[in-house]
């Protein structure tokens, strides 16, 4: 990213007026503005190529510390506008008033935002120290920053930039490769290549010419490859095929952990999971704790659910809140997933492993033991300790509960491991008719592409799915109705780049940030 550099009356360079605290602040609010609406709901995705490119321009006249401050304003409006549905939750499920909510999600977004500002000052600290092709680096620092974001401080990677471009399927494909993180820094190095190419005339013009062809090129061929690719798996016969039901029970969350209206809860998944039965399902999908009770635990209820699969000779697979014992007197919450064979035994089980911060545990709780949980009938919950593959009745399959289908590396653990497919289990009735459903379906869709395995979704309130090798829909429910479907899911034995060697692209993003500091450091600014 070069300085623009004027002249004055007598020829000699003229350094460029600086940018007010007014024009940083909006041109900041707008890119972070165009970055949140590139997400579900508003989901404009043709703003995530050129997002960033007000703030890319406005920050070459600022200091460093300056540049990370608009940076940062530019993180917290992208983060409030494409995660206000934290608003709903809190407001809808704890006793904490709006005000707390509203000041909760402010210094979520706080955190998050430091991202943002870090990359803005980091591509001008870089074009200062003339470190040089700005057009590579700004792209590696970005998907830095943004894989960082998914473990350091609590792993947070919701709404990463790749995301956005969901709807644009031929271009996605290119995540088989480089996971999501390679269409983050495509978009990176469109944003960048336009901000340098913005108000360049004549001969200046050549300077920018490597950019240009690079992103030409690959705005041409990418989509082309991903074409051919998908084209190419579609040609190859599977190897295998499972008959799978979706049971979307539709409770309300703030009747499903009401003793009163157990009944009816396990009422309503019988129903659905005999009609799933009826059109011939091998196995049937329930969301994430949909039984209201402890199941590991003996009694009716337990029995109830036995021989329900029993009676329709079906595999079950349900969501169940569960315990671990540490000793006399003393055990630990999970959040389990039961796989029932269609002899009404008891297969297999899968406690959670990725758990949500502030939701279902307290981070760093000895430091922040002032915390209460956040939602009142989930919080403590502690993590797995093992990635089960389930054997299925036509195949292996590997489960992501809720949150976990944001996490690129556990769906790969799972697939490495043997799974033909994966299955992920849900409650988004926590975040009501927000964009946070949608966001959530979308990003579980990159996981199908990066590993080839096709995903079955089974979400309480929706949006259930059936999800293809290639990201596309094959079938979605409908939000906050009670359904059910019942799908034949295809699968290959086709291992990806990314399934074998994991996040290679975004180490090798990581190096090139490294050296660039590096040279950075040992420069004097330009």
């Amino acid at each position: 990213m070069a300085v623009p550099v004027g002249t004055n009356g007598s020829g000699a360079a003229a350094a460029p007026k600086r940018a007010g605290w007014t024009e940083r602040v909006v041109l900041a609010v707008l890119s972070g503005g165009m970055l949140a609406a590139a997400f579900p709901s508003l989901d404009a995705a043709f703003l995530a190529w050129v997002a960033l490119v007000p703030l890319l321009r406005v920050i070459r006249t600022l200091r460093v510390r300056e540049a990370f401050v608009t940076g940062w304003v530019a993180g917290l409006v992208f983060h409030v506008g494409g995660l206000y549905w934290v608003v709903y939750t809190i407001d809808h499920y704890t006793r904490l008033p709006l005000v707390v909510a509203v000041g909760l999600l402010l210094l979520m977004s706080s955190a998050l935002a430091c991202y943002v500002g870090a990359f803005a000052a980091g591509v001008l600290w870089c074009d200062r120290r003339a470190v040089g092709l700005s057009w590579v680096v700004a792209p590696a620092l970005w998907v830095t920053l943004e894989w960082m974001r998914g473990w350091f401080f609590i792993g947070f990677p919701w709404n990463a930039l790749g995301y956005s471009q969901h709807r644009f399927h031929d271009l996605v494909q290119m995540a088989e490769v480089t996971g999501v993180y390679g269409i983050s820094a495509v978009l990176i190095l469109f944003n960048v290549v336009l901000a340098d190419v913005i108000g360049t005339r004549g001969l200046a013009v050549r300077r920018h010419l490597p950019a240009l062809l690079t992103a030409t090129t690959l705005l041409v061929v990418l989509p082309g490859l991903g074409r051919w690719r998908v084209q190419a798996l579609a040609a190859q016969p599977p190897v295998g095929s499972v008959r799978v039901g979706i049971a979307q029970g539709n409770v309300d969350q703030e009747r499903k952990w009401d003793p009163a209206f157990q009944d009816e809860t396990m009422r309503r998944y019988a129903a659905l999971t005999r009609e799933a039965g009826a059109a011939d399902a091998e196995v049937v999908v329930w969301p994430e704790t949909a039984v209201p009770f402890f199941f590991q635990e003996p009694g009716i209820l337990r029995e109830g659910v036995l021989n329900l699969a029993r009676e329709q000779s079906v595999a079950l697979l349900i969501g169940s809140p569960a315990y671990r014992p540490l000793g006399p007197e003393r055990w630990e919450q999970t959040n389990r997933a039961y796989l029932v064979g269609p002899d009404g035994m008891e297969r297999d089980w899968y406690d959670k492993m990725q758990l949500v911060p502030f939701g279902e545990y307290v981070p760093f709780a000895q430091v922040l033991f002032f915390v209460d949980r956040m939602v009142e009938s989930v919080g403590g919950m502690a993590p797995g300790r093992r990635a089960t593959v389930f054997d299925g009745p036509s195949g292996r399959f590997g489960v992501l509960i809720c949150y976990e289908g944001i996490f690129p590396a556990l769906s790969r653990h799972l697939v490495v491991g043997g799974a033909d497919y994966l299955v992920n289990v849900t409650n988004d009735a926590w975040y009501g008719r927000t964009s946070a459903p949608h966001q959530h379906l979308v990003q579980a869709t990159f996981r199908a592409i990066e590993n080839r395995v096709p995903m079955v979704r089974a979400a309480n309130t929706g949006i259930s799915a059936v999800i293809g090798t290639d990201g596309r829909l094959a079938w979605s429910g409908p939000l906050e109705q009670q359904v059910w479907h019942v799908a034949d899911v295809s699968y290959g034995d086709t291992r990806t780049f990314y399934t074998r060697f994991g996040d290679v692209f975004v180490w090798l993003c990581v190096l090139v940030t490294l050296a660039a500091v590096a040279r950075g450091v040992w420069r004097r600014p330009g």
